[in-house]
């Protein structure tokens, strides 16, 4: 049986889950435990995998994490990720604040890990229209995509094109990325 993938996109991650959380779309006011996050995302996929009826149990691939770095260089905060066992970095552009590149490549690995049938699920967790044609082209390949929201559910924080052509979507709680996500106390002085 060929393993699943998560490809998260990190800004998605932090705007939608920093608001339900930490009460804040701004990183630099947020604490996250990336180590847990990540074993978490393994966890689930495992479970859900089972939940559809799985003989064997799924292997887990990695994760891919996509952020901007300014320059495309990783901060400090990207190598401490880019360390974490099953995780693989990938970094676009950051331009006035804004990630820019990082949706052509979650396309990228989508569909080459699609056309090498290294993946049999792909976990999306994103919002992003662009991300909507590597999803098709993955199916198209016959991998099964699953958009992984976080709540509010709805097309309040993802495309409802994405949502439309998803396999199947699944909704993160405040219970479920609570114990990852913390808002950093002011520095005081």
């Amino acid at each position: 049986m060929q393993p699943f993938a998560w490809f998260v996109d990190a800004g998605y991650l932090f705007a939608a889950g920093g608001e339900l959380c930490a009460e804040t779309r701004k990183r630099e006011e947020m604490d996250v435990d990336y180590a847990s996050l990540t074993r978490a995302l393994a966890t689930w996929g495992s479970q859900w995998a089972d939940a559809w009826g799985s003989i064997d149990r799924v292997p887990y691939l990695r994760t891919y994490w996509y952020d901007g770095g300014i320059d495309g260089q990783p901060s400090q905060e990207h190598l401490a990720v880019a360390r974490l066992p099953g995780v693989k970095l990938r970094l676009g552009r950051l331009v006035k604040g804004r990630q820019k590149g990082v949706d052509s490549l979650i396309v990228r690995d989508l569909m080459r890990l699609s056309q090498n049938h290294a993946i049999s699920t792909a976990y999306l967790l994103g919002g992003d229209e662009d991300l909507r044609q590597g999803m098709v082209e993955a199916q198209d390949m016959g991998v099964r995509v699953v958009l992984v929201g976080i709540a509010p559910f709805g097309e309040q924080n993802q495309a409802g094109t994405l949502i439309r052509e998803a396999d199947d979507v699944i909704i993160l709680s405040r219970e479920d990325l609570a114990p990852a996500f913390r808002r950093r106390e002011p520095a005081r002085g």
